[in-house]
């Protein structure tokens, strides 16, 4: 059951209120500073490891690169679930802070119907259906949060890992001898700019989630 189904899902409990809403967005600003803590951590072990390639691969410990190539692969994909799960914590916040304003204005004109009203409209708005799935809809989710505002003013992506033969490993690999090669030739400046373009490049790949 998602944060909004939990909340306004049963229109036989009581109203929400605004003391429970700013409960809720306590908890979604907790967990959200938990994951951006869980990808500084993920970001940190991607360079520690990037460097045990580059090290294993100047040695010629083939075994050791292909195991420490593999366990990147498994970072790209950890970052990528911590990625989509810190995206969909963000437009939660931005959800309940903006139904606790909409709310807290409601609250001082003691309009019990209205209140009620936005309830409903939350409810069947289906904003957490739009934070599930292989893709977060951030539009349609905008889009139909702005809408149940407008009254009152206010699958997993398979990510194939190939044991052999995998094209991007290869060319992955190459550009890390290439980047020895430059360290090895004393031209660091270089080989650095090529190590950031490289992990630049690591991080537009990462498959989303």
């Amino acid at each position: 059951m998602g944060l909004f189904d939990k909340l306004f899902g049963d229109p036989d409990e009581n109203v929400v209120s605004s003391r429970d809403l700013k409960i809720a967005l306590m908890g979604v600003r907790r967990e959200r500073r938990k994951k951006q803590m869980e990808m500084k951590r993920l970001g940190m072990k991607k360079n520690e490891t990037f460097g045990r390639i580059k090290k294993a691969r100047r040695e010629g410990m083939v075994e050791e690169v292909d195991f420490l190539y593999q366990e990147l692969q498994q970072v790209k994909i950890d970052t990528a679930y911590c990625r989509r799960e810190a995206k969909v914590l963000n437009l939660e916040g931005i959800g309940l802070q903006r139904y606790l304003r909409g709310l807290e204005r409601l609250e001082k004109t003691s309009n019990r119907g209205r209140i009620r009203d936005l309830m409903e409209r939350v409810r069947t708005a289906g904003l957490d259906e739009k934070l599930r799935g292989s893709t977060v809809d951030e539009e349609a989710y905008l889009d139909d949060l702005n809408m149940t505002l407008e009254d009152i003013n206010i699958e997993l992506e398979d990510v194939s890992i190939l044991e052999e033969g995998d094209p991007e490993k290869d060319q992955f690999l190459s550009q890390i001898d290439k980047i020895i090669a430059l360290e090895e030739g004393g031209k660091d400046d270089i080989a650095v700019e090529e190590e950031e373009q490289l992990k630049d490049r690591l991080e537009q790949e990462d498959p989303e989630f």
